[in-house]
């Protein structure tokens, strides 16, 4: 460990150093998400570019920062056991153990296998001896089962994807993280006694368990020890330190203990801090009470942790290396591809799956992230011999993986039908339709009221026996609401719909038109509710009456003259949202547009963010300019907008 040096000051100066390239990282990487490329990526780019390499803003030697890889890889481990939550995955446990075990055993034996036999055609390895090839082809062997779960959440989310095949890839991306760390653990400290030389008899054997079940033990001490510090309330700074501060410990007591243990073997007993960590945080998560509580504060700050962690690996990179393996980099790709289709379908096949799901059964394995690396910096910095060309070889490999991943992941999820991405939304005409779906008292008088302002208002209701003679509006009596009903009812044409319906059916109905109808104003009027989370992520505005009584007074208080404006109290005063349409307004100032005398601009959505208008903002098509005015003038608006 270096960071109790004798020589504080240059560990403080590239430390503050480092801190302010991390800043920058953290901004700048964000542009790399822009043009469509991993966050990750981005921050390794940005740590070759200011590393010693090239523009040279860090020391050659980052020895120094090596306490940032050991926090890092802490925090690491810790996200990685806190998202094995039992309960979450027990439904399908038995098909994700398949699954789970097919990836393992054929990834590991194929990947070893093909490395091994290949070694001659990998420069690094000419030359070297049997044991240097077999340790490699081990390391690289365990790595490549790793995949990553945040990789496959991310685009799970983006598609709102849910399913069999969906919960059985989640569930088998994040156990399989947790085996890889456990089972590198074995390996790592096999690996050790291969390199060194020393006979792997039966005492190595069992130096390398008591490591483990130290190890093991360790994690619940460290579990314990969180769950302790939960109990205390603190501000979530103070929080993250201690959690900080508590994981670099893991690799502090593991170097004190390998070296206390190692006076009394001949085989040296190592503690892996990784699954120390990683056992930690499936404690936290699955025994105490304080999950939530550890999740949020690992995913408030994790994206720090990881751009200080993804920059200093590209910051330690050698370019030289990475120039000179780029092809054994795709080499080793392809074998970890093979290796993964060849699981994944066995797997798969196993499970009886669809022709579908076998087809792109191997797709959400193929990303990997931080724990990957993490691994791959644990063999550089313990095997100098061959660690650097190892490290530059493997990322290589992730960065591809990263390229590819994601997108052929969003491919199958399309492919086997359990992706949920909205429909296309339709252009909106002059002549808005609204479908209010439920009937009742509040129902029927909205559709009155909006009849008359010169809407085009229908109902649906599969409410049986219902008078409609008092609704003087278009009222469509079903017996179920489905997609083809609502087709054949003309609702693609809908502006506007208004669900009237208990809180789990208008989700569900919310859901049904969010896919097949894209369209673009979904209110739901609860008059209780529990989750209104899950109605906001696919864009529906829910109305909680009593708090909209409250807020509206509220604003009755503060701003009586532009609540009744807003409100259409105020005599010859309308409001109303007017998309833009019109090919000769895209691109247009404000102020060079001869709008009628008295209209008021009071502001431009586009893309769903709102624009305080200037008279220098430009119109662009399908912007929504929202106006107040007099009925006359926000016809002759909408005409100059639209047509």
């Amino acid at each position: 460990m270096h960071v109790f040096s004798s020589d504080i000051t240059p560990i403080i100066a590239v430390t503050v150093a480092f801190g302010i390239i991390v800043t920058a990282s953290n901004h700048l990487a964000k542009i790399f998400q822009k043009i469509k490329l991993p966050l990750i990526t981005g921050f390794i780019i940005i740590g070759i570019l200011t590393g010693p390499y090239l523009l040279k803003m860090l020391p050659g030697d980052l020895t120094r920062l090596e306490f940032i890889n050991d926090i890092s890889l802490a925090f690491i481990a810790l996200a990685s056991g806190s998202e094995m939550f039992l309960k979450e995955i027990r439904d399908k446990i038995k098909d994700i153990s398949i699954m789970t075990a097919a990836q393992f055993i054929i990834i590991f034996s194929v990947s070893f296998i093909l490395i091994y036999l290949s070694s001659d055609y990998i420069p690094f390895l000419k030359g070297t001896n049997q044991n240097i090839k077999i340790s490699v082809a081990l390391l690289t062997a365990v790595i490549f089962t790793a995949s990553s779960p945040a990789s496959a959440i991310a685009v799970i989310n983006e598609l709102r994807a849910k399913g069999r095949f969906t919960k059985i890839a989640l569930g088998v991306t994040i156990v399989k993280d947790v085996f890889v760390i456990m089972f590198f653990s074995g390996i790592f400290a096999v690996t050790e006694v291969i390199v060194s030389g020393n006979d792997f008899n039966a005492q190595a054997v069992i130096s390398v368990f008591i490591g483990l079940i130290l190890s093991v033990l360790f994690g619940f001490l460290y579990g314990k020890i969180f769950e302790l510090n939960f109990k205390i309330p603190k501000n979530e700074y103070l929080e993250i330190t201690i959690i900080l501060l508590l994981g670099w410990s893991m690799f502090y007591l593991s170097d004190v203990t390998t070296d206390i243990l190692g006076k009394f073997s001949v085989h040296p007993i190592h503690l892996e801090a990784l699954l120390i960590g990683i056992i930690a945080g499936f404690y936290v998560t699955n025994n105490t009470e304080y999950r939530e509580h550890f999740e949020k504060i690992l995913h408030r700050f994790g994206h720090y942790v990881y751009a200080a962690f993804f920059t200093l690996i590209g910051a330690t990179l050698s370019i030289d290396l990475l120039l000179k393996y780029w092809l054994v980099a795709f080499l080793l790709f392809g074998i970890r591809i093979a290796a993964i289709i060849f699981a994944s379908v066995t797997g798969s096949i196993i499970l009886k799956e669809t022709k579908k799901e076998i087809v792109s059964s191997w797709t959400p394995y193929i990303t990997q992230a931080g724990v990957s690396l993490g691994l791959i910096t644990l063999v550089s910095a313990r095997f100098l011999g061959f660690g650097a060309e190892f490290e530059a070889i493997l990322i290589t490999v992730i960065i591809i993986n990263q390229f590819i991943g994601p997108p052929l992941l969003k491919f199958a999820l399309l492919k086997v039908g359990d992706a949920h991405i909205k429909s296309k939304e339709h252009e909106t005409d002059f002549h808005k339709d609204v479908f209010i779906l439920g009937i009742g008292g509040k129902a029927v008088m909205l559709a009155r009221t909006l009849k008359r302002e010169g809407y085009a208002v229908q109902i649906i209701t599969d409410k049986p026996n219902v008078d409609t003679s008092a609704c003087k509006v278009k009222v469509n009596l079903v017996e179920e609401i489905n997609s083809k009903i609502l087709s054949d009812l003309n609702f693609a044409s809908a502006d506007s719909v208004v669900i009237f319906r208990t809180e789990d059916v208008a989700f569900e109905i919310s859901e049904l038109i969010y896919e097949h109808f894209g369209t673009p104003n979904i209110i739901v009027v609860l008059e209780t509710h529990t989750d209104i989370l899950r109605f906001q992520e696919i864009g529906v505005t829910v109305v909680a009456p009593t708090a909209a009584l409250i807020a509206l007074l509220e604003h009755y208080v503060r701003s009586p003259q532009a609540t009744s404006i807003l409100l259409g109290m105020q005599e010859a005063r309308e409001t109303e949202d007017i998309e833009v349409l019109a090919d000769d307004i895209h691109a247009r100032a404000l102020r060079d547009l001869q709008f009628p005398v008295g209209i008021l601009i009071l502001s431009v959505t586009r893309n769903g963010e709102i624009i305080l208008p200037k008279g220098y903002t430009r119109l662009r098509k399908h912007d929504i300019v929202t106006v107040v005015g007099s009925q006359e003038q926000i016809d002759l608006v909408r005409t100059k907008l639209q047509f």
